[in-house]
């Protein structure tokens, strides 16, 4: 019986529950450029809850610069991106610890394949460089995101996915695999020029300190506000 209480207590100490919040000011600049200022803040559930609001997770601010080389490429580079992160809770002295900061830098390619009229099989290739504050090594992590689309409507999209990271390098042949995210979104444009993307992602991640995976159920919500510059048209094929 104790051993069982015991099997039970720490299944259930591996499950998290977090919400993501993150808006976006995006501006065009020229015919195919965009620059993008992003801010974000995550929630976490406190010891012994899972109330996902009850704690700090993460604030970030990160820079985004789009190329849109046609409807199907977009390449991405962020020259800058500061990120301040809390401990995941899981024992008492993780409730009060410091922050710790990062100032990461990041690449990717966007690229989509229409296979029907509405749905497309859509792929992210990202690289970051990620600078810790704290004696840890610099990491150099590659993420692929792949996955469907399908558009409703013009204004109403929805979306599944899977997207794998890994570790290259600063983190060890044991830490390779970082953590795998399964995403359900759905994207709503209420405006011509104001965007809701909202969904669940069941995340698998393995903790620097420890060798056991951690399960994360989190519900995230993102606004996007694009400031209309009347001369500019659609990307051409």
């Amino acid at each position: 019986m104790a051993a069982g209480l015991c099997i039970a207590q720490t299944m259930q100490a591996q499950q998290h529950y977090n919400a993501w919040f993150r808006s976006t000011l995006s501006i065009p600049a020229g015919e195919k450029f965009r620059i993008d200022a992003e801010f974000q803040h995550r929630r976490q559930n406190g010891l012994g809850n899972s109330d996902m609001l009850d704690r700090n997770l993460m604030f970030t601010f990160r820079n985004w610069i789009h190329y849109q080389h046609n409807r199907n490429i977009k390449i991405s580079v962020s020259p800058f991106a500061y990120f301040s992160h809390y401990r995941i809770i899981q024992q008492p002295t993780d409730v009060t610890a410091n922050p710790n900061s990062e100032i990461r830098f990041s690449a990717a390619v966007d690229l989509q394949h229409r296979v029907f009229k509405n749905l497309y099989v859509v792929d992210r290739a990202a690289i970051e460089y990620r600078v810790f504050e704290n004696p840890q090594s610099d990491i150099n992590r590659l993420r692929n995101r792949f996955g469907f689309r399908y558009d409703l409507t013009d204004r109403l999209k929805s979306g599944i996915y899977d997207e794998l990271f890994v570790n290259v390098s600063g983190a060890g042949i044991a830490h390779f695999y970082d953590h795998n995210r399964v995403m359900l979104n759905m994207e709503y444009s209420v405006l011509p020029n104001l965007k809701f993307d909202m969904g669940y992602i069941n995340l698998s991640r393995l903790l620097v300190t420890s060798d056991e995976k951690l399960h994360e159920h989190n519900i995230y919500l993102n606004v996007t506000f694009q400031w209309k510059n009347r001369k500019q048209s659609p990307p051409k094929d």
